[in-house]
């Protein structure tokens, strides 16, 4: 772990200047498609993968990396000018963003953001590093039963995923991961659910279901809805002010970073809880409680540095185990997946060099938020002003011809405006999407380790696993994530019932 730490400045100076340039743009692109609300970075994700295929894997990740980290600011400068929260991330931000903005602080308040952003990112990097390779180096020794149970663990991540209802997340959790077995089985060859056509005997491919989920079925939702006109009038530029709070308020930074960083470890809870989470506690330690809500620089603080240092956390069980827990870590999964590279503990093994430059990228990246975010400051508020019809033609556009130059052929764009309208027809009806993502990543996993433990075991599989007490311990994980919701459901039901019979005596 400390290894790791010790020789980053050399793992930097491997760093090529192509490599920094994919991070720095997918940074801007970031910060750019997080202002916009109803976009989102996890759109602007989903958009960049396919022009990541002629990259090299380091290159492609810094791109999506970048995005990543600067998606996750970009929302606070739409939540202090306009008003709205560019993300769901930035809700908390808007408490008392908006009103600094609103009493002539405006750029304090964004550069307070920017730093927040920064230092947490930075901070939660530190931690993957020393977490992530120790995670890996024990998760290397398991076998296929573990690996099995570690991915059947990943999958019931999505009943948190549904952010409402379980069973519609899981329901569509076994459509990626039906998706997932089109094609030639792994072991025989033989065409599974090809239904007679040549095409779909290759299999379904990761881009035209990502870019159709997402992208496509959000245009279709951004077309539908009213047209917004945001009035991002106003100067806005660095304040030198805001940098002195480094030094006068930075137990704020550290207990947001570690904030952030635990929940985004944790799978499927995600920035705003972590916003939202920070900004309470911030309240408890703070000496100016009545002045949350009305413009203290605290709360700015305190949500921005802990949703940015998600984006650390959220990497840690998707590098050592290979868990998506976040619908951005399971499309950056999906990239990997682009360059021939399976997220888990044997990357560590086969591919070390990828794990270093992604730990480098990064690092990087969180240094490079803060002058990124400041250049851009001006350019963003320029296309906020900008009519969203416009906008909108732009990222389909961007759809097509990313979508076609993977693999230049032309059932790729009937398959993206497929899923595409597919997705948008399961969003009205309240269907999840992400669950559908990590379904179709984690179930080649799923098949091909459940039969390499079945011919280990030889058919004897209780035998086989009493011998392995990690795999049970996995596998009761497994059973009480699976069973806790309906416990609760109707344990919940009992006591509502209780409750009625008593006010009717």
């Amino acid at each position: 772990m400390l290894e790791t730490l010790s020789t980053l400045p050399q793992l930097l100076q491997a760093i090529t200047m192509w490599q920094v340039a994919a991070l720095a743009l997918g940074l801007a692109i970031g910060i750019l498609i997080g202002a916009m609300p109803g976009v989102g970075p996890l759109l602007a994700v989903v958009m960049a993968i396919p022009f990541t295929a002629a990259m090299d894997p380091v290159s492609s990740m810094a791109l999506l990396i970048g995005i990543y980290q600067g998606g996750s600011y970009g929302g606070a400068i739409s939540a202090t000018v306009v008003g709205i929260p560019g993300t769901p991330m930035a809700a908390a931000t808007l408490l008392d963003a908006r009103p600094m903005a609103l009493s002539g602080r405006a750029s304090e308040a964004v550069t307070l953001s920017t730093i927040g952003s920064s230092v947490g990112s930075l901070l939660s990097g530190f931690a993957l590093i020393l977490i992530a390779p120790a995670l890996a180096a024990i998760a290397i020794r398991f076998g296929p039963a573990e690996m099995f149970g570690f991915a059947l663990l990943g999958l019931t991540a999505l009943g948190a995923l549904g952010r409402g209802s379980t069973l519609k997340a899981w329901l569509m959790g076994f459509l990626g991961l039906w998706l997932s077995t089109i094609g030639r089985d792994p072991v025989t060859g033989v065409p599974r659910f090809s239904f007679g056509s040549v095409y779909f005997e290759s299999g379904i491919t990761l881009i035209p279901l990502l870019v159709g989920l997402f992208g496509i079925s959000e245009l279709l939702i951004q077309a539908n809805a009213q047209a917004r006109a945001h009035d991002a009038g106003g100067k806005i530029s660095a304040s030198t002010r805001a940098f002195k709070t480094l030094v006068f308020r930075a137990s704020n930074y550290l207990r947001s970073s570690a904030i952030g960083t635990f929940v985004g470890i944790l799978p499927a809870i995600g920035g705003v809880t972590a916003s939202f989470l920070a900004y309470r506690i911030e309240m408890m330690f703070t000496t100016s409680k009545e002045k949350f809500g009305q413009g203290n620089p605290d709360g700015v603080i305190a949500s921005e540095t802990a949703n940015s240092a998600v984006t650390g956390g959220a990497l840690i069980p998707m590098l050592a185990l290979g868990i998506p827990g976040d619908p951005i870590v399971a499309v950056l999964m999906g990239g990997l997946l682009m360059q021939g590279i399976t997220a888990g503990p044997t990357m560590f093994l086969n591919h070390a060099d990828v794990v270093q430059g992604m730990f480098v990228v990064f690092i990087l990246g969180a240094v490079l938020l803060l002058p990124v975010g400041l250049t851009f400051l001006r350019a963003v508020v320029g296309v906020l002003r900008l009519p969203q019809w416009l906008i909108l033609s732009g990222v389909i556009l961007a759809a097509l011809v990313g979508t076609y130059a993977v693999q230049r052929q032309v059932f790729d764009l009937y398959l993206l405006i497929g899923f595409g309208v597919a997705g948008y027809v399961l969003r009205i009806l309240g269907f999840p999407l992400a669950p559908v993502v990590v379904g179709f990543v984690l179930g080649p996993v799923c098949e091909i380790n459940f039969r390499r433990m079945m011919l280990v075991s030889q058919g004897e599989v209780v035998e086989h696993l009493s011998g392995r007490p990690i795999a049970l311990v996995v596998f009761a994980l497994v059973v009480m994530v699976v069973v806790y919701p309906v416990v609760r459901a109707v344990w919940g039901r009992r006591r509502g019932a209780g409750r009625v019979v008593e006010v009717a005596v």
